[in-house]
């Protein structure tokens, strides 16, 4: 497609200027506080089927609103991910992410459509929890399909919503959101969408054209794809990325050394063993009572996809299977319950006010065809094309098909013809992408950056699942001239780069001489207490207990008095030869007194009782007590 200088400079108009502010638009409305952000909120009633519009049956869609704080320049419609998440919970976490501009000057519209949030979200968290730990393998392609139907059927019955199942597709929600354009006054309008968002974005963009200021599409979907197209094009990438996170594991220091080998190789003999058989797990629990817990293939192949969606991801899945490859499953296990929201102390599934893991099925299986005839011959022509694909990627093939097989049995289907690709407008459309994304890759990105008109595209190098908002100087940079000051990208494509992986924070006290030296035992103890993917469940407000990986428990708390988080331990074994009880405190808020500060009897291998600080601003550190029987302190330097 040929680039226009003089149709793109013409795109925005008035750059910059000031527009009638979201606050004067909501006047006639009711606003109160919302339940789930510190924004204010609106209901319209509207209908449950637009294509009826029967009057006597209805939806309350629930609209949170950001208003501009200096001035507005524009609003900003926010479309989050998923299928699934909710917009109303999600944005108190994300507006601080992003430059301080954006609520300055930019009014934001988060919206909890149709099956997501309090009133109508669809979640089967018991359901979902028995089919994403449940076997799903090619090889025995009867327990997988029995699997489905059962999940599809639990699901259903658990969530008991019958009413709105068939109402929950894209066009429908897309109709909501222009409801509430209307109801302010039609202005026009920006779109973001991330991820499921840009599916959203590009199908509001088609249908009212006349809607659009502009267009950010961000880890784009492209619509054009059907659902085997989709699932093979991410599954493709997936086998990539994960390829590549293997070889940055080699070029990590860290992470070379504490891998028993290649992470590729550590990686394959892990599923090679679990594909003959699940691997029983002992698991401390919060009680202090160790139960055996199966790791399976399906646990595992699941954290190695989940884990490409960002640098630290990669980071802490390769710790993970570092451990693994020594011997400790357990960091491995608890990944597997926090990626598949799954209380690790009940193995039930947990609900999530921002995520609403049924209304994924419920929106993605009606946005999409599965295939022609019953359920059954959908399914198995799903698997057809699985044995077929299967070699294209060994290891994360199941991400290609499983998926679909639910949605196979889902009770009600999408379209059988896909939307034309997208072709943007007399508006810019600014695509955003990682070459590292594994759910909506780059290629995804070409596809509508070729078709759509007056498009520009950012894409960035090594980058995670969606790249606005991580405090970076790309794309913020962009985007920022562009909300704010009506600047478009001076070129049609511009490329960026960041590491593949984030952080890897080294396993510890993997050599037996480590455990000579108290100040790395100490030291130690503070990793595993920040490394600890249990205790990233704590709230900071009520107390928490969960087990240390090889018994014995800790319990978090945190004292407003001192500022300070505190870790008492109780025969906590975060290695098998050594026991710690006692108490760690850690403040760490930016003053001049945060510090580290741990007194803790330690049993096993070496014993004895130390007290060691470590503040923060002044980088230093000191040690007392006993160890092995005699008075210890630091140890002498020398030349």
């Amino acid at each position: 497609m040929r680039y226009s200088l003089a149709i793109a400079v013409s795109l925005l108009a008035a750059p910059g200027a000031a527009d009638t502010g979201l606050i004067d638009r909501v006047a006639d409305l009711d606003l109160v506080p919302c339940e789930l952000s510190a924004l204010s909120c609106t209901t319209l009633t509207l209908p449950l089927d637009h294509r009826a519009n029967d009057p006597s049956k209805t939806i309350d869609i629930t609209f949170a609103l950001s208003f501009a704080s200096v001035e507005s320049r524009g609003i900003l419609f926010f479309f989050v991910g998923g299928p699934g998440g909710s917009g109303l919970a999600s944005a108190d976490s994300y507006l601080p992410s992003f430059d301080e501009k954006l609520v300055q000057y930019t009014d934001i519209v988060f919206v909890d459509q149709r099956g997501t949030g309090p009133d109508h979200g669809l979640a089967c968290p018991v359901a979902q929890s028995v089919f994403d730990t449940a076997p799903a393998d090619l090889a025995d392609p009867e327990a997988m399909l029995a699997a489905a139907k059962t999940f599809v059927r639990d699901c259903t019955q658990e969530m008991d919503a019958d009413d709105l199942l068939p109402f929950v597709d894209s066009d429908q929600a897309i109709r909501d959101v222009e409801a509430f354009r209307q109801a302010i006054g039609a202005p026009k309008v920006w779109l973001y969408g991330e991820s499921y968002g840009t599916q959203f974005a590009q199908g509001y963009a088609t249908l009212y054209p006349e809607a659009v200021r502009g267009v950010i599409l961000d880890g784009v979907v492209d619509l054009n794809l059907d659902a085997e197209g989709f699932y093979a094009s991410y599954t493709k990438a997936a086998e990539s990325i994960l390829e590549r996170t293997f070889a940055a594991c080699a070029e990590d220091a860290a992470c070379r050394r504490d891998m028993p080998g290649d992470a590729a190789a550590v990686y394959d003999t892990l599923t090679e063993r679990l594909n003959q058989s699940p691997v029983t797990v002992p698991l401390t629990l919060a009680n202090g009572r160790q139960v055996d817990r199966q790791l399976t293939l399906g646990m595992v192949q699941n954290n190695a996809f989940y884990a490409l969606y960002s640098p630290a991801d990669r980071s802490v899945f390769l710790r993970a299977l570092a451990a693994a490859g020594r011997g400790n499953l357990v960091p491995m296990l608890q990944l597997s319950y926090s990626n598949l929201f799954i209380d690790p102390e009940t193995e039930i599934g947990m609900e999530d006010p921002g995520w609403f893991g049924a209304a994924y099925f419920a929106i993605t299986c009606t946005d999409y065809d599965s295939g022609q005839g019953s359920p059954d011959d959908r399914a198995a022509a799903i698997l057809d094309e699985a044995r077929a694909f299967a070699p294209t990627a060994p290891r994360l093939s199941r991400a290609y098909y499983l998926e679909r097989i639910v949605c196979a049995y889902w009770p009600y289907q999408g379209p059988a013809t896909r939307p034309a690709p997208f072709a943007g407008g007399d508006y810019p459309t600014v695509i955003l992408n990682s070459d590292a994304d594994p759910i909506t890759p780059i290629t995804m990105a070409y596809s509508v950056l070729d078709s759509a008109a007056n498009s520009y595209a950012i894409l960035m190098q090594n980058g995670p699942h969606v790249i606005w908002g991580w405090g970076l100087g790309c794309p913020d940079v962009a985007l920022r001239d562009l909300l704010y000051e009506g600047t478009l990208p001076p070129v049609r494509e511009q490329h960026c780069t960041q590491p593949l992986l984030d952080g890897y924070t080294g396993l510890t006290l993997t050599q037996a001489s480590d455990m000579k030296d108290p100040v790395k035992i100490a030291e130690a103890v503070e990793v595993e207490i920040y490394q600890s993917l249990p205790l990233g469940a704590w709230d900071w407000v009520d107390p928490f207990t969960v087990g240390c990986d090889h018994g014995g428990i800790i319990t978090a708390s945190y004292d407003d008095r001192t500022a300070e988080a505190r870790y008492q331990f109780e025969d906590c074994k975060f290695w098998p030869d050594l026991s710690l009880s006692g108490v760690a405190a850690i403040a760490n808020s930016g003053e001049e007194s945060d510090s580290y500060v741990l007194n803790a009897t330690v049993s096993g291998r070496h014993s004895g009782q130390i007290a060691y600080s470590y503040n923060y601003a002044a980088e230093t550190w000191s040690l007392s007590g006993t160890w092995d029987g005699q008075p210890t302190g630091l140890t002498r330097l020398s030349p």
